[in-house]
């Protein structure tokens, strides 16, 4: 098994980083094959090992539809319901964010926030 770049002390400090941007209510570091580096999921772990592989799975899908018309890879991809919305953002080739934003959040804020956050732990990481 290869190991990931992001160390467990690491990935925490960047999930903590990510709590701490309000309206997040659950949020997850993820590789880009799926798998969890480091998360909070405040009802437990039972749904946090599927949304991480789906979410990477979505980003992955975004960035070959942009492919396929030519658009460059996408840096963030935005899933809106009534309730809440989840994004999900490109930390670089290896990584990615994913986050459950409260329906009362302001997003373009949360947004900016989190694309900020994506910025520095990439460079952190690389």
């Amino acid at each position: 098994m290869s190991r990931h770049p992001f160390m467990e002390e690491s990935a925490q400090r960047h999930i903590d980083e990510v709590r701490s941007v309000v309206g997040v209510a659950a949020c997850a570091l993820v590789s880009s094959d799926g798998r969890i580096l480091g998360k909070h999921f405040p009802e437990g772990d039972l749904t946090s090992s599927l949304f991480a592989a789906m979410s990477a799975t979505i980003l992955a899908s975004a960035e070959a539809a942009c492919g396929s018309v030519d658009v460059e890879r996408p840096f963030l991809v935005a899933v809106a319901s009534a309730d809440a919305t989840i994004l999900i953002v490109s930390v670089g080739e290896a990584a990615l964010i994913a986050a459950v934003i409260d329906k009362s959040a302001d997003l373009p804020t949360v947004q900016r926030q989190l694309l900020d956050i994506a910025v520095r732990i990439g460079e952190e990481e690389a």
